[in-house]
């Protein structure tokens, strides 16, 4: 039985590969849109991981500085440091004075440039607390409890719009998203597009096999072939041209992976631009079942049509 089975599985394949070579030009069409359509679908993939820990990053920095005025009453700010400590939201606060926002913006912002600090007249900076959370996406949550605090507005450096005395992350981190979502988006209507055109390549392909081997089909029925023995090597053949588009989408990724991805990471150092092997693996299974489901759907929707057995 064993044998048997070897002997069949051989035959199916030597068909699928005869079928394939015989109408190569429509095989070709079928590669060529399988492997757009996959690349777009990695592309997609890749880029929302990529995204995704941009995003992370960027929320695991968000917090919230509440800028002080100059001469804002102890005892206010003390008030306003406890509440926030006593958030559950919060995890810590920290107070920086005048001189170490100075400090500080003269390590990362005029680092390169000493000569702005020449220029500044005293310290225009304001004293400051840092408030820290644990999960950044209750943002929001503190930035409304710190508003209605009654300490707020005593010591906010703007007096007169004390909301323009906080500074927090939370929209860029909103604005990541949209773009992400955007982008799915946009890629998942021309993955459909791609996804449609490739089914009606390989329904073309097996439709021309078909009736090039009408009287192979018409010989086998007579001899009293199985159904599935007749219609195996058709479905393998749409099976080959999207598994030949899979890897073909999987190697254009791999060099974008290996040349790309370093030039990238380079010039966006600041950005955590990198995709580990087990992220490469996942992307590279999800185009190769996703092209057998592509070669499986158009294969047996030209042999429901076509191949009346």
């Amino acid at each position: 039985m064993s044998t048997a089975m070897a002997i069949n599985v051989g035959y199916f394949v030597k068909e699928s590969l005869v079928s394939f070579k015989r109408n190569w030009v429509m095989s070709l069409g079928a590669i060529i849109t399988i492997y757009l359509s996959l690349l777009l679908v990695g592309v997609s993939v890749g880029s929302g991981m990529l995204l995704g820990q941009v995003v992370q990053s960027v929320e695991e920095k968000v917090s919230i500085r509440v800028f002080l005025k100059d001469g804002a009453a102890p005892e206010d700010v003390d008030a306003l440091q406890q509440s926030l400590v006593s958030n559950e939201f919060v995890s810590n606060v920290t107070y920086t004075s005048k001189e170490a926002a100075l400090e500080e913006f003269k390590e990362t912002i005029v680092q390169d440039s000493p000569e702005i600090i020449d220029q500044l007249e005293g310290n225009p900076l304001p004293a400051s607390l840092d408030v820290d959370l644990t999960d950044p996406r209750n943002v929001m949550l503190v930035v409304d409890a710190i508003k209605a605090d009654p300490a707020f507005p005593k010591v906010a450096d703007r007096p007169d719009d004390p909301e323009k005395s906080l500074k927090y992350g939370q929209q860029i981190v909103n604005q990541l998203f949209a773009v992400t979502r955007i982008l799915r988006m946009v890629s998942a209507v021309f993955v459909a597009m791609l996804g449609m055109i490739s089914l009606i390549f390989i329904s073309n392909a097996i439709r021309l096999a078909i009736y090039a081997r009408r009287k192979e089909i018409g010989i086998m029925r007579l001899v009293g072939a199985s159904n599935w023995f007749i219609r195996t090597p058709f479905l393998l053949e749409g099976v080959i041209q999207s598994l030949v588009g899979a890897l073909l989408a999987i190697a254009t990724l791999a060099i974008a992976w290996f040349y790309v991805l370093p030039a990238a990471k380079e010039l966006l150092p600041f950005l955590p631009i990198a995709l580990e092997g087990g992220a490469a693996l996942q992307v590279s299974l999800i185009l190769i079942f996703g092209g057998i489901i592509i070669g499986l759907l158009g294969s047996g929707f030209a042999l429901r049509r076509y191949l009346r057995v």
